[in-house]
């Protein structure tokens, strides 16, 4: 997982005042060393200004040995190297040095000269306003002890900051590394609870399906029941009548279609709850499709093309007649979906899953060799909340009295009691596909 970096502003504060703290520890070893070259020059100076009115009088007499006592005075300054007195003549007349240091045989010039780690004040002895001599004083400019502690506490502070800045560093990464891996969790947690979301979904799906269809089975079986009744009353009526029955002859038919009408309904119902008795035989449905091709061309009309991809090989097991229906029942479907026309795909293809399909959960799938078929339109598709409410019973978006929400519900039906799958593939826009997907047969391959 790569992008741009970006910095904690806690991280980033702390940084900075890194930073800073080092810089302004660097800028204030400088003044330090400047204000301690002030003082010190200032010190030295005031020591020459004493031994030039000290040495007056010795230097007017020629008294080296009062001169000497003078300068010797001096050497108990660790921080001075030398000094020198000369006389008004720029000849040394007494002096000291050590550590290396060397008097110049003539008097410098007045004023402070600054050499390698060391200062020279020169300053003019005078009595009475006439310069009689010259006294020199060379100092060290710094310690080196001090020296040392300068440069130790500058490397200390320097450090410190480099660790501060590089330990700030490594817990920025590690922070970031720690935030990419809690990313990459949640974005696994979240695909996990909506994997969750689906399954339990289809779960409720399944086990309310499942009520409706044992509810309705039980109704329809007591309802037909009731149907065979009042059927065999009808029969029963129209030869009392005999003769007689020829005006009532009407109503008795009316009365009797709709019985026949309410039959085929509870029949479809009972597809629904897969509760209907079947026969099953081996069908390759490839032939199936096609010898139905003229009867569904009639069913469509002009307005739609009939593409028929018949691939299958394999041969299935179900009920014949109860297929047939499903395959016209998908086509007029398909049809009503494209009211300005369209084309009408009814494909067959040997298939082998080995893993459930989109919307059947995977306890109540068995992996092996299927037939699919599948049914496609170009038509307007279907909004997801439709399309997964499409095989729930009574459910259509037809206008009312145009349909009676049992089509799909009954093919739903009449497959899972042959042990196959039904799946819809649809879009809004993008048409629909309707697929059927049957074990293939065994014996026959």
């Amino acid at each position: 997982m790569t992008g741009t970096r970006k910095w904690n502003p806690s991280v980033v504060m702390a940084l900075v005042a890194a930073a800073m703290l080092l810089v302004a520890g660097v800028l204030m070893a400088i003044y330090e060393e400047r204000l301690y070259s002030a003082q010190q020059v200032k010190n030295i100076r005031e020591q020459a200004q004493i031994l030039a009115a000290s040495v007056t009088a010795a230097i007017v007499f020629d008294d080296r040995r009062a001169a000497q006592e003078y300068v010797e005075a001096l050497a108990t300054n660790p921080e001075l190297q030398a000094a020198g007195v000369y006389d008004g003549e720029a000849h040394l007349l007494a002096g000291f040095s050590r550590g290396g240091a060397r008097l110049p045989s003539a008097a410098p010039g007045e004023g402070t000269v600054f050499g390698p780690g060391f200062m020279d004040v020169t300053l003019r002895a005078s009595q009475n306003g006439a310069a009689v001599g010259t006294v020199m004083l060379r100092a060290v400019t710094e310690p080196v002890e001090r020296r040392y502690a300068r440069y130790g506490g500058l490397i200390l502070l320097v450090t410190m900051g480099a660790l501060v800045i590089a330990v700030l560093s490594f817990s920025q990464n590690a922070l970031q590394r720690r935030a990419q891996q809690l990313s990459v969790v949640n974005s696994r947690l979240q695909e996990e609870m909506e994997e969750r979301r689906k399954t339990e979904e289809a779960l409720r799906q399944s086990h309310k399906m499942e009520a409706v269809g044992q509810l309705s089975g039980g109704i329809a079986h007591d309802f037909n029941n009731l149907i065979m009744i009042v059927k065999g009353n009808l029969r029963l009526l129209k030869r009392r009548l005999g003769p007689d029955a020829e005006q009532a002859g009407t109503y008795i038919a009316s009365a009797d279609e709709a019985l026949d009408r309410a039959a085929h309904l509870t029949q479809r119902i009972l597809a629904f709850s897969r509760r209907q008795p079947l026969t099953p035989q081996r069908v390759n449905l490839s032939t199936l499709a096609q010898g139905l091709s003229e009867l569904i061309r009639h069913s469509v009309g002009e307005k739609v093309e009939i593409d028929m991809q018949l691939d299958a090989q394999g041969s299935i097991l179900c009920d014949l007649n109860q297929m047939e229906n499903v395959i016209l029942n998908l086509a007029i479907n398909a049809r009503d979906a494209m009211p300005d026309g369209g084309t009408l795909t009814v494909a067959t293809r040997d298939v082998t899953l080995n893993a459930p399909p989109p919307d059947v959960e995977s306890e109540n799938f068995t992996p092996g060799a299927y037939v699919a078929l599948s049914v496609r339109d170009t038509g307007v598709g279907m909004p997801e909340d439709v399309r997964r409410r499409a095989v729930d019973p009574f459910f259509t978006t037809k206008p009312q009295g145009k349909g009676t929400g049992l089509g799909l519900s009954m093919t739903f039906g009449f497959v899972r009691q042959s042990n196959g799958y039904l799946t819809i593939d649809s879009a809004p826009g993008k048409g629909t596909t309707m697929t059927i997907l049957m074990p293939r047969d065994g014996e026959a391959a």
